[in-house]
C-alpha cells in the first residue's frame, strides 16, 4: 500500500471517530439540557396562557379561543370563546370541586373536570395533566423524545384509560426568574379519532 493511500486511509478513520465524537457530546448535551429544562418547568406553577384551539374529530369540527389562569396545579380556571369573542364556557377547579358555567349561564359541578367535560360538552381533553403537557413538561423516558435544544418534542401518556400522544412542533423564548426559558408554542394531541390543537399567542409567567 503507498504511503499516500495509507495516509488518506488513517486521515478517513480519524474523520469518523471525530464525527461519532461530535454525535455523542451533542446527544449527552440535548440530554443534559432537557434535564435541566425539566427542573426549570417544574417550578412553574402560576401563570396566564391564552392563544386558539381546534377541536377535530371524525363528526365534529370546533375552534375557538381560550384563556388560561393557573393559580397552582390544582386551582385555574379555563375560558373558551367563539373565535370572535363569544362565551362558551368558563372552567373553575379547585381541589375536589370543578364548577363549569355555560353560555347561558347554566352552571354544573363534579369532582373530575374531565367527566364533567365530556358530559357538558362532549370534548374529551386530558385536563387532569393541564399543568404538564401544556408546559412541553414530561418524565416518561420511554416515550419522551427531544430535540438538540433540550426540549420535548413528543410524548405518549396515558390518563383515565386514554391513550394521549402530545407533540410540539414549535417553541417560543420568554423570561422567567431572569432567565430564558422556551415554552409551547403550538401543541397538538391526539387520541383514536380526536385531534386538539393548540396555538399559543403569549405566556404570562408569574
Amino acid at each position: 500500500m503507498s504511503k499516500i493511500k495509507y495516509a488518506f486511509i488513517i486521515m478517513l478513520l480519524l474523520l469518523i471517530t471525530a464525527c461519532q465524537a461530535t454525535k455523542s457530546q451533542n446527544t449527552a448535551s440535548a440530554e443534559q439540557q432537557w434535564q435541566a429544562h425539566q427542573q426549570n418547568l417544574k417550578q412553574i406553577n402560576a401563570f396566564q396562557v391564552k392563544g386558539s384551539i381546534a377541536h377535530i374529530s371524525d363528526k365534529s369540527r370546533n375552534y375557538g379561543r381560550f384563556l388560561i389562569t393557573q393559580q397552582s396545579t390544582d386551582n385555574y380556571e379555563v375560558k373558551l370563546t367563539t373565535p370572535v369573542g363569544t362565551n362558551i364556557l368558563t372552567l373553575r377547579v379547585e381541589p375536589d370541586n370543578v364548577l363549569l358555567v355555560d353560555q347561558n349561564g347554566g352552571s354544573y359541578q363534579d369532582v373530575n373536570i374531565e367527566n364533567l367535560m365530556k358530559k357538558i360538552s362532549n370534548v374529551n381533553i386530558p385536563l387532569n395533566s393541564l399543568h404538564n403537557w401544556l408546559k412541553g413538561f414530561s418524565d416518561n423516558v420511554n416515550t419522551d423524545k427531544i430535540d438538540n435544544a433540550g426540549r420535548l418534542t413528543s410524548t405518549v401518556f396515558m390518563q383515565n384509560n386514554n391513550k394521549w400522544t402530545l407533540k410540539i412542533p414549535s417553541y417560543a423564548t420568554y423570561t422567567y426568574k431572569n432567565k430564558k426559558i422556551d415554552l409551547p408554542a403550538a401543541i397538538e394531541l391526539t387520541h383514536d379519532d380526536e385531534v386538539i390543537r393548540l396555538k399559543i399567542s403569549n405566556w404570562v409567567l408569574r
